[in-house]
């Protein structure tokens, strides 16, 4: 396969690409929504919360009564022979006796030294925690596909940037056999702009290969067939982000890791109340009602019956667990510094990178806009380069530094472009801040 036939497949294999690129554009929003709609570890977090939600009863924290009710029918089958002390006998073979019994019971803790209410504040927190949970992982993987994307992004501008020069090469080309048939040029000039074509060219297959291969892995981030084709668009544009006073408020505010530690914290204290209610009685209130029957072919009583309610207060104190109840409240306040101290060093932390990033995504967008005048003049200069090729005023080596330095700067620009989205959306995740879908 000669150069002109590799060439033309080239194009020929961007014009296939491009076409379906435009055919469907995956936006961001959909992108995130597809991810957290297949993610299966979203999916379990979700239950999991339905699992804590399910469990946060009043009853599974001990506020509601026990009811239980009783039922038994005996029979027995026995030889007897009873003396009286008047000397009377009385004996039976096979002599039955029936007895059955009956009850209602609700018994009810109206005291337990507040552990019911330390147990339903528990039991509310750790439905807390799991949803805190959930919307971290769905958080986390939010901002994952937006960094995925944007790289998507970022090779498709390099792609065109590409093209570009691929384009202004030919162009150079056809001038300079223009030229040379007019026998104002060489044959060097004309290969000289085919090299850099096919250089080009070259370069133009390999970024359509890692295009290719980063949409597979795209894919498989987004929980879907890894061969399902889509189209990206290729403008990475900045967002006004806030003053880094606030966005350091909106971090401490909002960080879901500062969040998980202040709900840990909270049951650390809830733990403490629990281990205390052995300190106090426990008071039980009981309540029935009951039903017996008995009947005997050989006693003193043919037959006996009762039945009515019953009533009972109970008072229970330990005086001694079985275990060493301090040492529990001790390590219990022991955990709760150990998170305090946690607390502080994570708030350090997202100061000092918040900080970081900050500064850094404001040097990144001083460069930008330099690099986007940058591209307007680099962009009138090889015009200008290919118009004075053309009247004879340049040589085709200026053209080609022209071309060659447009290049730099475009590509320079979609670099410096993708690296300010990428702190953007780490001061983003940082902060807590809303991504799409959540």
């Amino acid at each position: 396969m000669n150069i002109l036939s590799k060439v033309r497949l080239v194009v020929l294999f961007g014009l296939i690409s491009g076409m379906a690129w435009s055919q469907q554009v995956l936006s961001l929003e959909e992108a995130v929504q597809i991810a957290l709609e297949n993610n299966f570890q979203v999916q379990i977090l979700r239950n999991n919360e339905d699992i804590a939600a399910n469990s946060n009863t009043y009853g599974n924290a001990g506020y509601l009564p026990r009811v239980s009710t009783t039922g038994t029918v005996t029979y027995s089958s026995n030889n007897t022979e009873q003396k009286f002390f008047s000397g009377d006998t009385r004996t039976g073979v096979g002599a039955g006796n029936t007895s059955a019994r009956a009850g209602l019971e609700a018994t009810w803790t109206a005291f337990d030294g507040f552990r019911m209410f330390a147990t339903k504040e528990r039991l509310d927190m750790l439905e807390s925690r799991s949803h805190v949970l959930t919307q971290q992982e769905m958080h986390g993987i939010a901002t994952d596909v937006q960094l995925a994307y944007y790289e998507l992004v970022r090779l498709q501008q390099q792609i065109g940037i590409t093209e570009t020069s691929i384009e202004l090469n030919q162009s150079l080309r056809r001038l300079a056999s223009d030229k040379l048939r007019l026998g104002a040029s060489t044959e060097l000039e004309v290969l000289q702009a085919t090299n850099a074509v096919n250089a080009d060219s070259s370069a133009l297959l390999n970024r359509q290969e890692q295009l290719r291969q980063a949409k597979m892995a795209f894919n498989l981030l987004l929980g879907r067939e890894s061969d399902i084709a889509f189209g990206v668009p290729e403008t990475i544009d900045p967002i006004v982000m806030p003053a880094l006073d606030a966005l350091t408020q909106q971090a401490l505010d909002h960080n879901y890791q500062l969040s998980l530690l202040d709900v840990d914290q909270r049951l650390a204290a809830i733990t403490i109340k629990e281990a205390k209610a052995d300190l106090y009685p426990r008071l039980n209130l009981n309540l029935g009602y009951s039903f017996s029957y008995s009947r005997a072919e050989v006693g003193f009583l043919l037959s006996n019956r009762t039945f009515g309610p019953t009533g009972g207060v109970s008072l229970t104190y330990d005086l001694f667990t079985g275990r060493n109840l301090k040492k529990d409240i001790a390590n219990a306040n022991i955990y709760q510094d150990n998170i305090q101290l946690s607390r502080k060093d994570l708030t350090l932390n997202i100061r000092s990178t918040m900080s970081q990033l900050f500064q850094q995504y404001q040097s990144l967008l001083e460069v930008r806009e330099l690099e986007l005048r940058n591209v307007e003049t680099s962009t009138r200069n090889t015009e200008l380069a290919r118009q004075l090729y053309q009247a004879g005023r340049a040589t085709d080596y200026a053209v080609r530094e022209a071309i060659l330095l447009e290049t730099q700067v475009k590509d320079r620009l979609s670099d410096y472009s993708y690296r300010m989205k990428m702190a953007e959306l780490q001061m983003k995740s940082l902060a807590g801040m809303p991504m799409y879908g959540e």
